[in-house]
């Protein structure tokens, strides 16, 4: 049985110290930023385009959940009799950055890649206390239970990774298999952020609790730093041909749907308020695990994926050189085909 280690009272209140100091820091630096910018750029830096619909987002089959808290919106391939693989995207994502994989698997299962809360096209609820973990593993664990009468093949990358993660822990018997990309085991991560370099990885994590300033942040220069998180050298896709003009659009068009981004930095609010957190007995994950990792991600330190399978009953760690963050979108065949040979190993569709 695998527990998180107690944390005394004094320690406590050196991490709230801490992260109050980070908060106010990155929040200070970032003001800075957006007066240079401005200063350079005049108001042409405030100015947003309008974004119509883009072809790629067209001809896709969509459907809405009716779910206890939201309604959630997804898109489907595949025959829907045939075995259940939903898709869970994270930050700043939406269904289609699994676009390839509901191409690819759709001869085989029926593939589902939702709109997580706050995204896109499903409900977008502005308050903090609305995106608590316990929630959000609740929201993926209805869609399974309302697509599908049996367990279904979980895929989830970054913050739906980290959904996957507790939904595994807490709900088993939902899981027929566990595919993580890119995001670390909870207590890995947390492992990880007691190093200064994840905590410096992870410094928008510390701006992001601040009121306002990251959503106006997000929309400078036409969602400029939105999609430099895609497109730019640091953090962006390396195969630069999977991230194209139009899919920029997508991106644009969704994000600045009205409170487009509201939802989305409100995970990250919640997560340090530690808003209806889950308190697992024992976060031992007991279903087959394959994490694939882009060994290129600027945001997540590949120590954590190491880790990770040591909190896996079965697990395995499937490195992919040359690829981002993004792993599924940015090395999609390599990654589809790691995923493809998990699947078909042996009793992958026992319901036993």
């Amino acid at each position: 049985m695998t527990k998180p280690p107690t944390v005394g009272l004094l320690d406590k209140i050196l991490v709230f110290s801490r992260t109050q100091f980070f908060i106010y820091l990155y929040s200070f630096i970032e003001v800075l930023r957006i007066g240079y910018l401005w200063i350079r750029r005049g108001n042409a830096l405030f100015r947003v385009k309008p974004h119509p619909k883009p072809k790629v987002l067209e001809g896709w089959s969509h459907g809405y959940l009716d779910l206890t808290e939201m309604k959630m919106h997804y898109v489907e391939t595949g025959d829907s009799s045939k075995p259940l693989m939903i898709c869970i995207h994270g930050f700043p994502e939406f269904w289609y950055s699994f676009r390839y994989q509901l191409q690819y698997f759709k001869n085989d299962y029926h593939v589902v890649a939702v709109d997580m809360r706050g995204y896109g096209d499903s409900s977008r609820p502005l308050s903090v206390n609305d995106y608590g973990v316990s929630n959000l593993t609740k929201d993926v664990a209805e869609a399974i239970e309302k697509l599908s009468k049996k367990k279904a093949i979980v895929l989830g990358h970054d913050w739906g990774g980290a959904i996957c993660w507790h939904l595994a822990i807490s709900r088993p018997d939902l899981v027929e298999r566990l595919v993580i990309c890119n995001v670390p085991h909870p207590l890995a991560f947390q492992n990880q952020f007691k190093g200064s370099n994840q905590r410096f990885k992870s410094w928008y994590m510390f701006l992001f609790q601040a009121p306002y300033l990251p959503e106006f942040s997000l929309t400078l220069d036409d969602y400029g730093p939105l999609i430099t998180m895609f497109r730019g050298s640091k953090t962006g896709v390396k195969h630069r041909e999977k991230f194209t003009d139009e899919d920029e659009e997508a991106w644009k068009y969704t994000f600045s749907k009205p409170n487009g981004l509201t939802g989305p930095v409100n995970y990250y609010r919640s997560m340090f308020k530690r808003i209806n957190y889950p308190k697992h007995d024992d976060w031992t994950v007991k279903p087959k695990t394959l994490i694939v990792w882009g060994e290129e991600d600027g945001s997540l330190a590949i120590e954590g994926a190491i880790d990770s399978i040591n909190y896996c009953r079965d697990g395995t760690l499937k490195r992919i050189p040359g690829a981002s963050h993004w792993v599924q979108q940015d090395a999609p065949e390599l990654a589809n085909k790691y995923i493809e040979e998990f699947l078909n190993e042996p009793d992958v569709r026992n319901d036993s």
